[in-house]
């Protein structure tokens, strides 16, 4: 059975993740903050639930030397957003958003994917893939009309450490790629949003079963198609 690592894993797209990955036969690690309080996760009896803050380093270095199995996919899926930092999204702009919070968002939303990969690295084998859920907003094209710096600069940082590791990994036959989920019905995309998460969840799985290698380094949206950088 592969082996599936999912970060951000108790809530949202990320629940899902684990739930489809159980279905269809995975072993599941299971990544979140809180693993006593995440009774959603507990109840999909993934695989191991392990303690991981994405914005400590020290607890990312904790969570993957706890992680012995070989890994056929990573999802970098933990997140947040400035709402959940405390700041009022009309304050996000790039006039007037805090230069330490949004430094907060990068290290949480984009580095987090850089550390965690490379803490795993001995974990990967050739055919090995990396998912990065990033967002439409950290593109150049649509980000230019996003007023909130903090999140959509997160997501430009996630997007550049993508291709970089796709660059660096490409000749050991690892794939790394960046995803733009949709505006999925989370407690962040909001109940008037587009896709469900089963939906979203589906179409990223989907399309990893049938990547290929040479593809290394894309942004694509969720159901496969490419998204502009």
């Amino acid at each position: 059975m592969p082996t599936t690592v999912v970060t951000g894993a108790n809530r949202g797209i990320g629940l899902e993740l684990v739930s489809q990955c159980l279905e269809r036969g995975d072993t599941v690690i299971a990544g979140c903050r809180s693993p006593d309080d995440a009774h959603d996760l507990k109840g999909l009896a993934p695989n191991e639930i392990l303690e991981l803050d994405v914005g400590d380093e020290t607890s990312i270095n904790s969570f993957t030397h706890a992680i012995e199995e070989p890994i056929d996919l990573l999802i970098n899926n933990a997140g947040t957003s400035v709402s959940n930092l405390g700041l009022d999204r009309e304050q996000a702009g790039v006039l007037n958003a805090p230069i330490d919070l949004t430094l907060d968002l990068i290290r949480i939303n984009g580095l987090s994917a850089a550390a965690v990969t490379r803490n795993l690295l001995q974990r990967f084998q050739p055919g090995s893939q990396v998912v990065n859920v990033t967002s439409q907003i950290g593109s150049m094209v649509i980000g230019a009309n996003f007023d909130d710096l903090p999140y959509a600069a997160s997501k430009a940082v996630m997007n550049m450490v993508t291709v970089q590791l796709a660059t660096q990994l490409k000749d050991q036959g690892i794939s790394v790629v960046a995803f733009h989920p949709g505006w999925v019905r989370t407690d962040m995309g909001g109940s008037g949003a587009d896709l469900s998460v089963e939906e979203s969840a589906q179409g990223i799985l989907a399309t990893m079963q049938t990547f290929e290698h040479a593809d290394s380094g894309s942004f694509l949206r969720w159901d496969g198609s490419v998204h502009p950088w």
